[in-house]
């Protein structure tokens, strides 16, 4: 019997996780979708910004006053429901980023939670890595990097899940 060389492994423990999220994710959807939120998707948008991370770090953000304006609105809008996304740069291998990317996520849901908002609002908190890019240069470049290292907040509805 050959033996899968510990790469091959961590490559492909990385795409059935990416799978596992996405499937999850279109059952997640189906739920949630059918409870609906009052919350208007584009009030939403305007009063929920996305946070920013330092380059390798995950348990903290370079802009926590928008987490904290985040976390009052969340609270006041108590019936909306959302999902946490969190990303990272271009720099890395496929597998840390997913991780990476998945830990910010994590700290910003627990982070929303120590500030009152309920853990029943939130879907799921996961991490995509380096697979949707908002600036996608294939050099590193810190601006375009920076704009790539990020956690977000996202209406269920407003996903479009194949």
């Amino acid at each position: 019997m050959e033996r899968i060389p510990a790469r091959r492994c961590s490559s492909f423990f990385a795409v059935l996780v990416a799978v596992a999220f996405f499937v999850a994710g279109k059952t997640s959807l189906a739920q949630t979708a059918s409870s609906g939120t009052s919350s208007q998707p584009q009030e939403f948008s305007q009063n929920v910004k996305e946070v920013y991370f330092p380059f390798n770090v995950y348990k903290k953000i370079i802009n926590p006053a928008v987490l904290d304006q985040d976390a009052e609105w969340l609270k006041q809008h108590s019936d909306t429901n959302f999902w946490i996304q969190g990303y990272a740069d271009i720099r890395g291998d496929i597998f840390y980023n997913l991780v990476l990317s998945y830990r910010r996520a994590q700290f910003v849901k627990t982070s929303l939670v120590k500030r009152g908002v309920s853990e029943s609002q939130i879907g799921f908190a996961t991490g995509w890595g380096k697979l949707y890019p908002v600036c996608a240069e294939t050099k590193s470049n810190s601006e375009c990097d920076q704009k790539n290292r990020y956690v977000n907040m996202v209406l269920p509805e407003l996903l479009h899940l194949m």
